[in-house]
């Protein structure tokens, strides 16, 4: 009995003085966990209520911010128990830390205000720019352009609206970031921003031009399409010996011709825009396939003439009913399409020697294969031929001694 007395003597003495610590941190947990459950419910509640998981479309917003409030709630309740504790080892580096977040919880409210009324403003902006360009028909304007197949689903208004949206924001991400302290991240996007703001002008300019030279290309191949259909030039490919409704990708020359016009016009409309947005590269990479497509061009109007003379001098040989006029018309057209394929090829930008080689080599194995040919099948022919040469001359001389023998 004294031995127990004893123990418990020696235990209050010892644990005496930590019992309302023990008593106080439990307190402490126990609240610390009944208000991180009751806001993690609160929140989860007021996220399912408001719809914000469907209206940003991101599922599961609602569990990661709940899991954040409820360990801000752990946070601030770890100072009071480790004091509560008298741990003062580890007070003091949390303490630290505990000032220095709530230092930092004002910049956090001041980037959280700017960027909600940044992007406020910009949607704002954004539908009032969209509904001004689509009450201005920008719709049959892009229509005009061909623009509907490079834009998609989208219209004209709305990308433009999305530019818009993006010029605002990124000033607005720039204030946040200063808000924020974050220097690191604010100099770069601020000094984007400058340029960007320095690139508007020309980028205005260069769509301007582009727009005007769509405009245009689509005003003269709309015109010359109607024009060269009146002249009769859809008509050539049967007088080629074509089928009456030939077409190259579903359209006829009068269309093709129109099309090639107005690719004109906007590589021409792009190669300014380019030199006015100061792009050397991307300039004369647009020069150099404008270069490549016009001698693409003057290939097939060199080859397409190559054809109507063909189908012409055809038809003129056969017309005048000499004899085996057909094999004399055919042979004509091989050698007016072969000599221009030849020029429509070396128009076409490929070196002179592949071209003359090719040719050359094409010429030299005809002229062989002719040449053997005749050899070989006009042997009896040459034979003939030689023989009767030669008795021809061997009847000179008798015939000249025969006619002085009989003179007086």
């Amino acid at each position: 009995m004294d031995a127990w007395t004893s123990l418990q003597q020696t235990l209050s003495a010892n644990l005496g003085p930590y019992l309302p610590r023990l008593a106080g941190a439990l307190a402490i947990v126990l609240a610390a966990w009944i208000a991180a459950r009751l806001s993690r419910a609160a929140l989860l509640k007021a996220v399912s209520s408001t719809g914000l998981e469907a209206r940003l479309k991101t599922p599961g917003l609602g569990q990661v911010l709940a899991q954040i409030v409820s360990g801000l709630v752990w946070l601030f309740a770890l100072p009071a128990l480790l004091g509560t504790l008298q741990l003062q080892a580890l007070l003091d580096p949390v303490n630290v830390m505990m000032s220095r977040l709530m230092g930092f919880v004002p910049n956090v409210f001041g980037a959280v205000v700017i960027l909600g009324v940044g992007v406020l403003a910009a949607r704002i902006v954004r539908q009032i720019v969209e509904g001004v360009l689509t009450a201005a028909g920008s719709e049959k304007f892009a229509a005009r352009l061909g623009l509907q197949t490079a834009l998609g689903e989208r219209t004209l208004a709305s990308l433009a609206g999305s530019v818009v949206l993006g010029f605002i924001l990124l000033p607005t991400l720039t204030a946040a970031f200063q808000a924020l302290g974050l220097d690191a991240i604010a100099r770069p996007v601020g000094h984007m921003l400058d340029a960007v703001v320095d690139l508007i002008p020309k980028l205005v300019s260069a769509a301007v031009i582009i727009a005007v030279g769509a405009l245009m290309g689509r005003v003269v191949a709309n015109l010359l399409t109607t024009v060269l259909a009146g002249a009769g030039i859809n008509r050539w490919p049967a007088r080629m010996g074509l089928p009456d409704n030939w077409k190259l990708a579903g359209r006829d020359l009068s269309e093709l011709a129109g099309s090639m016009v107005m690719v004109a016009f906007v590589m021409a409309a792009i190669t300014q825009g380019c030199q006015v947005l100061g792009f050397a590269v991307l300039t004369d990479a647009v020069t150099l396939l404008g270069g490549v497509m016009a001698r693409l061009v003057a290939a097939m109007m060199v080859l397409t003439l190559g054809l109507w003379l063909s189908a012409v001098a055809a038809q003129s040989i056969v017309a005048s009913g000499t004899h085996q006029a057909r094999a004399w018309a055919q042979a004509a057209r091989v050698a007016i399409l072969f000599f221009t394929v030849a020029l429509a090829l070396r128009q076409s930008g490929l070196p002179a020697d592949i071209i003359v080689i090719a040719f050359g080599a094409v010429v030299g194995a005809l002229s062989l294969g002719l040449a053997i040919a005749l050899g070989f099948g006009g042997q009896d022919v040459a034979a003939r031929l030689l023989s009767a040469l030669a008795d021809r001359y061997t009847r000179l001389p008798d015939q000249g001694s025969q006619s002085r023998d009989q003179a007086p």
